[in-house]
């Protein structure tokens, strides 16, 4: 019963990252300091080989984001996020963040150039105007949404 709510508790505050990336594109540190508590809540990251496969990922992420290549909020989330794991589920787990990062990379290229302009001014239509305006001028992609996915396809196929 305890794991089954840490990982929606994880859930919820992933769902919040994507909200507020796809908004602002940027991830709240006090979310990736709130997954890190709920990993080790969960258990996994008490391990010490998750904790050095987890330190390895934050430096490999580190050093792409150092040269531009992600952002830096996203490199706490992963960080935090890979804590849930082992370390054979933290390769599937950044497999699937590829996986889906790929997916939504195609969506975005794809409506580039073929998204029509939201002129409808509401509340409702802001978030969609302003990330259609996004998409078709080649903006950063919101990744949380990549890892939120990546996240819920490992842990569903694990044993919660």
């Amino acid at each position: 019963m305890g794991a089954w709510f840490v990982i929606m508790a994880a859930y919820a505050l992933l769902c919040y990252a994507m909200w507020v990336d796809v908004r602002v594109r940027e991830i709240p540190d006090w979310v990736s300091l709130g997954l890190l508590a709920l990993a080790f809540l969960n258990g996994a990251a008490i391990h010490c080989f998750s904790l050095a496969f987890s330190a390895l990922i934050y430096l490999l992420l580190f050093g792409l984001w150092s040269v531009g290549g992600i952002g830096g909020g996203d490199v706490k989330l992963i960080a935090a996020t890979s804590l849930f794991f082992m370390p054979y589920e933290q390769l599937v787990f950044l497999l699937n963040i590829g996986l889906a990062g790929g997916v939504l990379a195609m969506l975005y290229l794809f409506g580039r150039n073929r998204l029509p302009i939201i002129s409808k001014r509401t509340t409702k239509n802001r978030v969609l105007r302003v990330e259609a305006w996004r998409i078709r001028r080649g903006m950063p992609l919101p990744y949380a949404v990549a890892i939120a996915i990546g996240f819920i396809m490992t842990t569903l196929r694990g044993e919660w």
